[in-house]
């Protein structure tokens, strides 16, 4: 009887450990996985989340410019990481100074360079006014940090580093509401703005 429970034993053991095996194998194959990875010096982001539009950014009111604001820094944190700048080009066709920081941006990745860190931060959004201009425009002003970066070329050397401004800064974003979206018309710094109460 003995024996038989020992035999037991020692089936049960070898079976959990041919079990313990074939699992460890099945570990050892690569995990595709879809979570975001930032950039690092040694390789640019990976599966960076596309940004989402909301009901709100289609408002003709003075919350749907914040919210527009918003996500047009969505858009330019969206294009720093991957190098695809065509959601910041398309809410803001009409605006030479986010054009150009498009192209920039592009010009980095179609180089096989790219950008560590430098995330914008829109940390609130007033409206200078709750009437547009007679071009249809709407301003607001918008305290603004950005992240430290570091733009590196196709072999990984340092081409460009910005250091993070612990002060930050003000911007006035200016865009226009027609057809039921808004359209940034430009984006500028003015650290002497103030908010309006």
């Amino acid at each position: 009887m003995k024996k038989l429970m020992m035999s037991g034993a020692v089936l049960t053991v070898a079976a959990v450990a041919l079990v313990g095996c074939g699992s460890g194998a099945a570990s050892e194959k690569p995990e595709t996985s879809n979570k975001p990875v930032s950039a690092t010096t040694d390789a640019p982001a990976q599966n960076v989340r596309t940004p989402e539009k909301n009901d709100r950014m289609a408002e003709d009111t003075a919350q749907g410019l914040a919210s527009f604001t918003y996500y047009y820094f969505d858009a330019k944190n969206y294009a720093i990481q991957t190098g695809d700048a065509d959601l910041m080009r398309e809410v803001a066709a009409d605006c030479a100074s986010c054009l150009a920081e498009a192209d920039d941006i592009e010009a980095v990745y179609a180089d096989g360079g790219w950008i560590v860190g430098g995330q914008p931060k829109a940390l609130n959004v007033v409206a200078l006014d709750e009437a547009k201009d007679d071009k249809g425009n709407l301003s607001a002003v918008v305290p603004y940090m950005e992240d430290g970066s570091t733009t590196l070329d196709k072999d990984g050397k340092t081409v460009d580093t910005k250091k993070w401004d612990s002060d930050g800064t003000t911007l006035t974003v200016t865009a226009n509401y027609a057809d039921g979206a808004w359209s940034m018309v430009s984006v500028k710094e003015t650290p002497d703005a103030g908010i309006p109460q």
